[in-house]
């Protein structure tokens, strides 16, 4: 619907933090703090299911002497898969704890009295700063980092964004994971020859 008003985009560029944005930043970050554990825990279960698949694949004759050969494939095709979304699952986690940290590192320096002397002295504009940051890094990442510089100078909050998402993903390949892994020995258990 056109009303003849044009509506531009909201941008914090140069703007002090609201509270509602320190106040989204705390609520975000604290929930974010969960991603060691669900990284670590996705470490023990990978572990465990590439010690059943190790097992498994070094018995395999004997295995299939008392599972069916669809058996022994769909569990192996299982047991893949699980292992490929846990490692997204710890990939992501991964990820996430090295961004957390190194935005706790810049906002430590950027709020001391060094940062904020750094920061006076700078004399390009924050959008060229975020190009030259970007330059080193080769295409598509240099794309992506300059896109999520420019992001950040006009939101501040779309790096907390940001990770909000890719944590989603790390608890949904984690589950993924899980369930691939239970849906492999399923698999196993029903296949087995009547003795």
């Amino acid at each position: 619907m056109d009303d003849g008003l044009y509506w531009t985009a909201m941008t914090d560029e140069g703007q002090p933090l609201t509270p509602e944005q320190v106040f989204k930043r705390v609520l975000w970050r604290s929930v974010l703090s969960v991603t060691a554990g669900v990284e670590q825990s996705t470490t023990w279960t990978v572990t465990g299911v590439a010690a059943i698949v190790a097992l498994f694949i070094s018995n395999l004759d004997a295995v299939s002497k008392i599972v069916t050969g669809s058996g022994v494939r769909w569990s192996l095709i299982l047991f893949a898969a699980s292992l490929l979304t846990g490692a997204i699952s710890k990939v992501l986690g991964m990820a996430l704890q090295s961004g957390l940290k190194t935005i706790a590192e810049m906002e430590t320096l950027l709020l001391s009295k060094d940062g904020s002397n750094l920061m006076d002295a700078m004399t390009v504009e924050p959008r060229q700063l975020m190009a030259e940051i970007s330059e080193p890094f080769l295409w598509p990442m240099s794309l992506l980092m300059r896109q999520a510089g420019e992001r950040g100078v006009s939101d501040y909050l779309s790096s907390d964004r940001r990770y909000v998402r890719i944590f989603c993903w790390q608890i949904y390949f984690n589950l993924f994971h899980a369930v691939l892994g239970v849906a492999a020995i399923v698999s196993l258990a029903v296949s087995m020859r009547a003795s």
